[in-house]
């Protein structure tokens, strides 16, 4: 009895029923004994395999560059040029699909989705394939039309009038945007636009908005389904859409409103978190969040999204719990900062605490080191755990006054240990989440003197720190000793990213903290090509989305998160999508050694 083929694993599941019956009638299955190469090396390839039962391993230059178990699917580069690149022979006896080469190609021409799993583009494959939207439970709600979610109301301006009046506008009626009428197409005025117009510090009762609103604008019908607004925010990179009905405006979707729309828990927790009189009370929005991350990542939703609206609401909570146990008067002459991966926006589950208080020179208050003590404790109880090195508020390193921390970190400057230079690192994605936030601008790192290029090159050498577990013939490298099947997404895929980003940053005096944000702005401003900017940013979401699958099936299995996945555990396509990263990190990791000189350093 012939085995039928399964089209329920990537990327055969995304096949249409026509494209599988299509395809299905053409596969055949072959058996190959213990030990039986399948194909030489630059022999000629019209087949694409998929393994049933047994496992297959690749050869090449002397090693072996990886094996195939059930379910996988080799060789695609093989397949695609038509001449093998490496020898495959059977481990142990093997059954195996045979999928003919024309058939495969002709559906990679039909179905952009499954031609996707194909691309040589890195970025290409992530954007289509790491993030599919229709997944799971999310797809009913997906497939709900706009005008279901919450819009907004569309605010307008005539082109003319100035900033100060639209800013108003925006202000009564709590609005992140306004649309302008201009003489032939109206263009949109966002509370981004209105922060870089402060900054230039133009007059704001005499600028005409006009000028500054950008269009054309980007619309959707109210009819459409909710997936097309995601892709639409998702290929645009933005966070609003203008909805409307038969060519008329009716109103504006928020980003956020979509996501709202799609957890149904979003504006719950917010509003337990501003509503809150007690810490009491900040607990049960503390257990909605984590409830709400299971939820968006099982439905599908891109974890840069989820990053985004659990930083908004962590930085709430957090901000929050301040605000409860400190009186007034400190709130007015101190800052809580939230620092690392919390600073930048791309902590999901919860890990441990980072923060630090600055305190205005010349204030003092008998209650601060209590206070510091109980939100340090609270923390801990929502389940923060304590920082290794004590990067938090009630260690006196962490909670001092401004000049004193411009001290330290002047010092930590002259002397660039590791240890030092990793302290600098974390403060410098620092963010600020309640108090008096101006206090945080003398002391950015990027205010500092003394960065010269000396110090960037040993600010930016723990790039180095970790090898990237890929070999020369992109083979996953997988750990040592006790966790030899493991491989730390962290140390060899995460922090060479975060921190290459991060130090090309400081160089440029770049603000922003959320790496993809230094992406931008480093891509704007002509440090990165585009190309490679297109890569980081899908990569660092891949390997976000990878890591934190991974902490909730430890959650699930009552074990704490960490960082070793095991790349047996994960299907073709996950793994094959890893090795796409981590060539992305051996890329940048290289740019990074090659622009700071490290080498001089060794």
């Amino acid at each position: 009895m012939t085995t039928p083929f399964d089209f329920n694993h990537a990327p055969f599941d995304c096949l249409s029923p026509a494209e599988r019956q299509r395809l299905g009638e053409c596969v055949d299955v072959a058996y190959f004994p213990k030990n039986v190469c399948l194909h030489e090396a630059n022999s000629p390839v019209d087949t694409l395999y998929v393994v049933i039962k047994g496992l297959i391993s690749e050869h090449g230059e002397g090693e072996i560059l990886g094996y195939y178990g059930p379910q996988d699917i080799f060789d695609a580069r093989a397949m695609l040029s038509g001449r093998a690149q490496h020898r495959l022979i059977a481990v142990e006896d093997t059954l195996v699909f045979c999928l003919p080469r024309e058939q495969v190609l002709d559906l990679t021409q039909r179905n952009p989705v499954f031609g996707a799993f194909f691309y040589q583009d890195v970025a290409a494959r992530f954007a289509v394939l790491a993030n599919r939207p229709l997944q799971g439970q999310l797809q009913s709600m997906l497939m709900s039309r706009v005008d279901a979610a919450y819009l907004s109301k569309a605010l307008w301006v005539e082109a003319q009038e100035p900033v100060l009046a639209a800013a108003k506008l925006m202000q009564k009626h709590h609005a992140t945007c306004v649309l302008v009428q201009g003489e032939k197409e109206a263009g949109i005025f966002t509370r981004s636009d209105l922060r870089d117009f402060v900054i230039s510090e133009a007059p704001a009762a005499s600028t005409p908005v006009g000028p500054l609103a950008r269009s054309p604008l980007l619309t959707i019908e109210a009819e459409a389904y909710l997936y097309h607004a995601q892709l639409l925010m998702a290929t645009h990179t933005i966070q609003r859409l203008v909805v409307t009905r038969k060519g008329e405006i009716i109103g504006i979707l928020e980003q956020v409103e979509l996501l709202s729309f799609l957890s149904n828990q979003s504006h719950i927790v917010l509003a337990q978190i501003e509503r809150a009189e007690s810490i009491v009370e900040l607990m049960a929005a503390n257990r909605g969040m984590e409830e709400l991350v299971a939820l968006l990542h099982r439905n599908g939703v891109k974890v840069s999204q989820i990053a985004d609206l659990l930083s908004e609401l962590r930085r709430h909570l957090l901000g929050r719990v301040f605000t409860l146990l400190a009186p007034p008067e400190m709130l007015a002459h101190t800052c809580l900062l939230v620092l690392g991966s919390e600073g930048r926006g791309e902590q999901i589950l919860k890990t441990d605490q980072d923060n630090a208080l600055l305190i205005e020179d010349g204030f003092e208050h008998p209650d601060l080191a209590a206070i510091c003590e109980r939100f340090t404790q609270t923390l801990l109880a929502f389940g923060y755990p304590p920082c290794p090195g004590g990067i938090m508020l009630n260690q006196p390193d962490w909670c001092c006054g401004v000049s004193e921390m411009r001290s330290r970190l002047l010092g930590w400057i002259r002397s660039a240990s590791a240890e030092n230079v990793m302290r600098l690192a974390i403060w410098a994605d620092a963010r600020p989440i309640a108090g008096k936030a101006s206090l945080l601008g003398p002391v950015r790192l990027q205010a500092l003197p003394e960065l010269d290029a000396p110090f960037l090159a040993r600010f930016a050498l723990p790039v180095l720190q970790f090898d990237v577990p890929l070999s020369l013939f992109s083979r996953l490298v997988l750990d040592a000793g006790s966790e030899r099947d493991r491989l730390d997404i962290k140390k060899g895929g995460i922090f060479p990213l975060v921190h290459g980003l991060r130090s090309l940053a400081l160089e440029a005096s770049i603000e922003a903290a959320n790496s993809y944000q230094r992406i931008d702005a480093l891509l704007a401003c002509g440090q990165l090509p585009t190309e490679l900017a297109q890569d980081l940013r899908e990569t660092l979401s891949f390997l976000h989305g990878l890591r934190l699958q991974h902490g909730l099936n430890a959650i699930a299995q009552g074990r704490a998160p960490d960082n070793l996945i095991e790349p047996a555990a994960l299907s073709t396509l996950e793994r094959d999508l890893l090795k796409d990263a981590l060539g992305v990190v051996k890329r940048f990791r290289q740019l990074i050694e090659h622009h700071f000189q490290l080498a001089r350093l060794g």
